[in-house]
């Protein structure tokens, strides 16, 4: 299904970064391609690729990204090209965003900006929370990371 919708295809170069189910992560993260979550995320994300939240993910906080797909749930502020609620997916929150698609059976609670790309890619995050910062990439982690696991 995500071939589908061209998330993570392998035309793109970009890594690929999971956050499993049961996972629970708080921080800021910043990533060069794609990420995938299942698991559970409090903090800000800033990705120069898509973000997919699965059925049974959470997301907390604020995200900047390309594409922003959610059949899980997220609330704070989300910036993107293009938003795609899915059919289990629910997005409580302000959105500035190119594009916009719910299916049937999503929910959108909040305030959408129709904004054009060139005005997107100049909007940025709020300052990061506290002190705590993640960059997910290659380089190891650096900065302090809440990881719980079953």
């Amino acid at each position: 299904m995500l071939s589908k919708l061209g998330l993570f295809s392998r035309k793109t170069a970009k890594p690929l970064s999971f956050i499993a189910n049961g996972t629970k992560l708080t921080g800021n993260m910043e990533l060069m391609g794609d990420i995938l979550i299942g698991g559970e995320v409090n903090g800000q994300i800033l990705s120069q690729g898509n973000i997919m939240v699965e059925q049974g993910g959470r997301v907390e906080g604020e995200i900047k990204c390309q594409e922003f797909i959610v059949n899980g749930y997220f609330k704070g502020r989300l910036i993107c090209e293009r938003l795609v609620i899915q059919n289990h997916g629910v997005v409580d929150g302000d959105v500035a965003s190119t594009a916009m698609q719910i299916m049937e059976g999503g929910q959108f609670i909040g305030l959408r900006i129709k904004e054009d790309v060139s005005t997107i890619q100049t909007h940025s995050l709020a300052a990061p929370y506290e002190a705590k910062s993640l960059s997910l990439s290659a380089a190891p982690i650096q900065g302090d990371v809440t990881l719980k696991t079953p």
